[in-house]
C-alpha cells in the first residue's frame, strides 16, 4: 500500500521524469542541473540520475526512458522497471512528464497509465506535464505563452495530458538559459507537495509479476480460501482476442506490432513469409487484455496442406474460447483473386455466422497520402470484387500506416474493434470446432490445477489469504498454458496420424477427432 509522508521542512525535492524518446527528457534534466551532465540521446535505454543545490533545497533528478519503446525487450523492460522502482522507492516530489511542443501527441497517456500502474494509484497526485521546446512558442508569427497556446482548439490533445494531470504543467525553454524557469517548477513542485502533504513514498512497491500484466484474465469469482477448498475454474473475461489473416507480405505481422505495441513479431516488407508458424502474444494496454494471433499465409505460402491444418489447430487453440474479431488484412494497391475468395475460404472453413465477427483491414496506408488520395476516394475507386469484399464484412473498415506513431492508431483501432464486439452483444465468435478446443482446454486445465493444489496441500504450508489468493491465480494461470500446449501437441499427433493406445490419452482426445476431420474435410474444399 502507498502512503504519504509529510515533512515541510524536507530538504530534498526528488523528481522522475519520464516521457518517449526525443521528447526532451536529457535536456530538461541539463537546464534543472544548470550545467550538461546528461547527453541527449534519442535512444536512451539507461535509467539515469543526478543531484544539485538550489537554494536551500538539494534537487534529485531520476529519468527513466520510455518503457513502451517498440524496441525494448521483455528482458530489458523488467530491468528497468525493477531498477526504476527501487530508485524511487525513497520518494518523490514529482513526476514529470515532458511532451514537446509542436509535435503530435504520441504514447504520452499511456506512459502516465503504466507509471501509474507500476508505482500506485496515489502517484497520480504527484503527475506534472513539462514542456519542452518553449522556444517555439516565441518563433511562432504571434508569440505566445504556455497557456494561450493550450487554449488553442488545435492543441486539445495537450490540454487533455494537462487535464489528466490536475491541470498542473510548466515548459522549459532548453535551447537557452531562462532567468527563473527552473526555480519557478520548483515553486510549482513545492506548492504540489504541500497540498499532498510531502512527498509520494511507497510501503509496499506496487509491481507485478508478470511482464505486461496477467496472460490470462479471469472473472471476478473469488478463489478458494484455501487448497482443501477447491472450486470450478472461473471463466475467463475482458479479453480481446484477434485473429489477422491474409496473403504473405500484406503486413500481419508489422500489423500485430502495432496493436501489442512492441516488436514481438517478425516482420519485414519483402514478399517471402516471414511468418512460417501460427504465433500469439498478450499484452495489457489501458487495462484492456489484448491477444493477437498471427498467422501463415494460408492460402498462398509455401506451406503444405498438412503444415496449413496444423497453423489452424495452433490458431484455433490460441483464440479459445473463440476470437472477437477475425481481421483481414489487405496491402493498399494489391487485390489478388486469392483475396477476392477470401471470405468464401472463411465461411468454408468456419461457417456462416464468421461474417459477424470479421473486419477488413488496409496497410500501407502511406501510399494513399503519397498519392494525396483519401480512403474514402480509394474504396470509391476501389475494384468492385474490393467493394463486394468490404460490404459482406458490414461495411467494418481501417486503414493503418504501420511507419507512423502506433499509439494513435492502436487507439482508433481498438474503438472500432469495441464497436464491433458491442454490435454483436459482447459475445465472441464460436462454433464446434471452438466449443470443443474450450471444452477439452478446460478439461485438462481442472484436472493439472487440482494436481498442483493437492501437492500444495501434502506440503502443510500456511498462507495468509492474501498469500493464497496470489498463488491461486499463478497456478490457474499456468495450468491454462500448460493445458493449451499439450492440447495442441496431442492434436498434431492426431493430424500426422499417430494412434492413441492408453485409455486415459484416448478418452482426452477421442472426443477432438471430429475437430480434426472437419478441418481436413474442409481444407480439401480450400487447397
Amino acid at each position: 500500500m502507498s502512503e504519504i509522508c509529510y515533512s515541510s521542512d524536507d530538504p530534498e525535492i526528488r523528481i522522475l521524469l519520464v516521457g518517449r524518446y526525443g521528447s526532451g527528457q536529457s535536456s530538461s534534466v541539463n537546464t534543472i542541473l544548470g550545467e550538461k551532465k546528461f547527453k541527449v540521446k534519442k535512444h536512451e535505454t539507461e535509467i539515469c540520475e543526478d543531484k544539485t543545490q538550489i537554494g536551500e533545497k538539494q534537487v534529485h533528478v531520476i529519468t527513466s526512458p520510455d518503457l513502451l519503446h517498440p524496441d525494448l525487450s521483455e528482458e530489458k523492460l523488467e530491468e528497468l522497471k525493477a531498477q526504476l522502482v527501487s530508485q524511487c522507492s525513497a520518494g518523490l516530489s514529482a513526476v514529470l512528464l515532458t511532451v514537446p511542443l509542436e509535435q503530435p501527441v504520441q504514447n504520452e497517456e499511456e506512459i502516465l497509465d503504466y507509471i501509474k500502474d507500476l508505482l500506485g494509484p496515489e502517484v497520480q497526485k504527484y503527475m506534472m506535464v513539462l514542456f519542452t521546446r518553449g522556444d517555439e512558442l516565441d518563433d511562432l508569427d504571434e508569440p505566445l505563452t504556455i497557456d494561450e497556446y493550450l487554449q488553442s482548439k488545435d492543441h486539445a490533445d495537450l490540454q487533455q495530458l494537462v487535464t489528466k494531470c490536475g491541470e498542473k504543467f510548466h515548459c522549459f525553454n532548453n535551447k537557452k538559459q531562462v532567468k527563473g524557469q527552473v526555480e519557478e517548477l520548483l515553486h510549482k513542485i513545492e506548492e504540489m507537495m504541500i497540498k499532498n502533504r510531502g512527498k509520494f513514498t511507497m510501503e509496499q512497491l506496487k509491481r507485478s509479476d508478470s511482464k505486461r500484466g496477467p496472460r490470462v484474465n479471469f472473472s471476478g469469482k473469488s478463489p478458494a480460501k484455501s487448497p482443501e477448498d477447491l472450486q470450478q475454474i472461473p471463466e475467463r473475461k475482458d479479453q480481446i482476442r484477434l485473429v489477422l489473416l491474409g496473403k504473405t507480405g500484406c503486413g500481419k505481422s508489422a500489423t500485430a506490432n502495432t496493436i501489442i505495441g512492441r516488436q514481438v513479431f517478425d516482420s519485414s516488407a519483402t514478399s517471402t513469409s516471414q511468418t512460417k508458424q501460427c504465433q500469439s502474444e498478450t499484452t495489457v494496454r489501458f487495462g484492456k487484455e489484448i491477444s493477437v494471433i498471427d498467422t501463415p499465409g494460408l492460402y498462398d505460402t509455401e506451406l503444405s496442406k498438412e503444415e496449413v491444418q496444423r497453423e489452424i489447430v495452433k490458431c484455433v487453440t490460441f483464440a479459445s474460447p473463440g476470437p472477437h474479431v477475425f481481421i483481414i488484412i489487405i496491402r493498399v494497391g494489391r487485390f489478388t483473386e486469392e483475396e477476392k475468395n477470401t471470405v468464401q475460404y472463411l465461411k468454408e472453413v468456419f461457417g456462416e455466422q464468421i461474417l459477424k465477427y470479421t473486419m477488413i483491414l488496409f496497410t500501407y496506408k502511406d501510399q494513399l497520402e503519397k498519392k494525396k488520395m483519401t480512403t474514402e476516394q480509394y474504396l470509391h475507386k476501389a475494384d468492385p470484387a474490393l467493394k463486394e469484399l468490404v460490404q459482406s464484412c458490414g461495411n467494418r473498415f481501417f486503414f493503418l500506416d504501420n511507419e507512423s506513431a502506433s499509439f494513435p492508431q492502436f487507439k482508433d483501432l481498438i474503438s472500432k474493434i469495441e464497436m464491433m464486439m458491442e454490435e454483436n452483444g459482447g459475445t465472441h465468435f464460436t462454433n464446434d470446432m471452438f466449443d470443443e478446443t474450450e471444452k477439452c482446454i478446460q478439461e485438462i486445465l481442472k484436472q493439472n490445477l487440482d494436481k498442483k493444489l493437492k501437492l500444495l496441500q501434502q506440503q502443510n504450508k500456511r498462507f495468509t489469504k492474501a498469500e493464497w489468493k496470489k498463488i491461486y491465480w499463478r497456478l490457474v494461470e499456468e495450468s491454462q498454458t500448460e493445458a493449451e500446449q499439450l492440447f495442441s501437441d496431442k492434436n498434431l499427433h492426431l493430424l500426422e496420424g499417430a494412434s492413441t493406445t492408453k485409455e486415459a490419452e484416448h478418452k482426452a482426445t477421442g472426443v477432438l477427432r471430429t475437430v480434426i476431420l472437419a478441418f481436413r474435410e474442409r481444407m480439401c474444399v480450400i487447397q
